[in-house]
């Protein structure tokens, strides 16, 4: 447990990429595989379920050192985060005194024999348990204990980050590694000890288990400058940026399964799509995208949240919420991996394997015939009347990477929709930022009355958290548990992808993926944007509006899909 309590204090201490992968590459090299085998689980992004909430961990703590209600509230307003809380009360009160002799199991040896068993026991034994854990653990041990408890533990690094530091140890691949983690695993020292394997074993990107699974996903850069500077556009396959789910699909025989980007096996949630693909011939791996609707014309992404998370959807849901699958890359066909190839020979097969199968719900990401770089930014203008988030760029000649590799694909996407709101309440944050400010809710005007329109956690930097921390605590009006209700004096704008009707919502809107773009300070809080402006932006806008007519341009596409005919323009959204 100490040796993974210390990789987490260094990971948090640094924000330099190549510092964390020397940092873990380290620690593989030097810890036993079943205790890196755990590790490596948990800093890939797995975690066990909770087996105790945080109030009642919290409580037990209190009971234990012995602090009144009210201190234990101040306390936890100013640290923000249970498991940080009960590892500094009892480092401060009467837990500091250890009375029993300290831990030294591995973290592998405390899941299994101690914290696993948990769930399976009482509240009272449950108790019982963990007051002796604390008696043994050092405050940084306890910390972490308490994250796995609480099944909140999250370790600041990407998977990407992972798979270098994994592939440094076995002189191996980055792609090889994360080929070998994706989908459920079980860790062991076992399991670690085969990720060493030669690669020529798994060439596939597939284990020798039941499931079919998908291979890393390619992701795209966010496009920052000028595209001039990524030279001639006919060397870039254009299309346009849809927003929906991506995924991979597997097939095998007669088995298919269809996976998330987060590696969730999502196949019962789209039966659907499942009957849909199954026919096509041949074992092959696809990257794609499920959309809303009709393919030539996705609907806006508020239509698929009826289909998520529904493991057995009913027919009159399917019926009701019909979803698209868009195919964009052939990763693999018939044994033969296709992911080193250039995106233009992928792109080749992909529409062999597809054509006699393009229909209503299943087609090829149309691509945008474009002849320079002033037209793809007209027509990028357009995206919103399309109904998509901008253009996706893709070097024709790219190999399809691991990860999100600058040069390879980029994701231009349009500026956000923006109100400006004022600032009505703040909590703190997690990690590192758990003694600050820095979840915030923002209001519009409703007549007279300021209504929560949403919720942001970034934007800022860290200067303007740490003056608008101080600004929040010296403006409180109310309290309720961590949450400040503040003065109503600032405004900001604020950015988002989308707006759609929403019931759940007291303001009656929903806007997706909020966040700060700036403060007004030219603006006085009266003159914050109204409700009026989120019902223009959602006749405008919104997934409930019927959508303008769609822009023209060429694009070209596949026999058998529509001809997509567009004609750049004034007075065609493109200007």
């Amino acid at each position: 447990m100490q040796a993974f309590a210390i990789l987490f204090e260094q990971l948090d201490q640094t924000t330099a990429t190549n510092e964390k992968v020397r940092i873990m590459t380290e620690f593989f090299r030097h810890q036993d595989p079943d205790t890196s085998a755990w590790v490596l689980f948990f800093l890939s992004g797995q975690r066990p379920k909770q087996i105790v909430g945080s109030t009642k961990l919290r409580r037990w703590a209190q009971e234990k050192v012995g602090y009144p209600d009210w201190l234990m509230e101040e306390s936890y307003a100013a640290v923000g985060d249970t498991a940080e809380l009960i590892a500094l009360v009892l480092a401060a009160g009467e837990g500091a005194v250890k009375h029993a002799p300290l831990s030294r199991l591995s973290l592998g040896e405390w899941m299994v024999q101690r914290i696993l068993p948990l769930a399976g026991m009482d509240d009272q034994a449950r108790r019982s348990n963990i007051l002796a854990w604390w008696e043994e653990l050092e405050t940084n041990e306890t910390f972490i204990l308490n994250k796995l408890l609480t099944g909140s533990l999250r370790v600041g690094v990407s998977e990407t980050l992972v798979y270098r530091a994994v592939a440094a140890v076995f002189s191996l691949s980055p792609a090889v590694i994360a080929s070998r983690l994706v989908g459920t695993w079980q860790p062991s020292a076992e399991f670690f000890l085969r990720l060493s394997a030669p690669a020529e074993e798994t060439q596939t990107g597939q284990r020798s288990d039941e499931t079919l699974l998908p291979l890393p996903f390619c992701l795209a850069a966010p496009m920052e400058g000028d595209p001039e500077e990524l030279g001639d556009i006919s060397n870039w396959q254009c299309e346009w940026k849809w927003d929906g789910i991506r995924c991979q699909v597997v097939k095998s025989g007669s088995r298919l399964e269809i996976w998330s980007r987060g590696e969730e096996r999502i196949t019962s949630s789209f039966p659907d799509l499942s009957r849909l693909l199954s026919p096509v011939s041949g074992d092959w791996v696809i990257d794609g995208e499920i959309v809303a609707g009709d393919w030539h014309r996705p609907d806006a992404f508020q239509s698929l949240q009826r289909r998520l998370n529904r493991k057995n959807p009913s027919l009159a849901l399917i019926a009701s919420s019909p979803v698209s699958f868009l195919a964009y890359d052939l990763l693999q066909a018939d044994g033969r991996s296709w992911r080193h190839h250039p995106l233009a020979e992928r792109r080749a097969m992909l529409e062999r394997t597809l054509h006699p199968y393009i229909g209503e719900r299943l087609g090829i990401s149309p691509l945008l015939a474009l002849s320079s770089w002033e037209q793809a930014r007209l027509l990028r203008e357009t995206s919103r009347v399309e109904g998509a988030e901008g253009l996706m760029l893709k070097a024709k000649d790219s190999e399809y990477v691991t990860g999100r590799k600058r040069g390879v694909w980029f994701k231009w996407k349009i500026d956000p929709l923006a109100i400006d709101a004022v600032l009505t309440a703040a909590q703190p944050g997690t990690g590192r930022r758990a003694s600050l400010y820095t979840d915030y809710t923002f209001a519009v005007w409703a007549g007279d009355s300021l209504i929560t329109v949403a919720k942001a956690y970034s934007g800022l930097t860290d200067e303007e958290i740490r003056e608008l921390d101080g600004w929040i605590r010296k403006h409180t009006r109310e309290r309720f548990g961590p949450v400040r209700m503040v003065e109503a004096r600032r405004v900001f704008e604020i950015g988002f992808e989308g707006i759609s009707r929403s019931d759940r919502h007291k303001s009656g809107f929903a806007l997706r993926f909020p966040r700060i773009l700036r403060e007004r300070t030219d603006k006085r809080v009266e003159d914050a944007d109204h409700v009026a402006t989120l019902e223009t932006l959602l006749a405008s806008f919104g997934s409930s509006a019927g959508r303008p007519g769609r822009a023209r341009a060429r694009a070209e596409s596949l026999p058998g899909q529509e001809q997509l005919q567009f004609e750049l323009g004034a007075g065609d959204g493109g200007s």
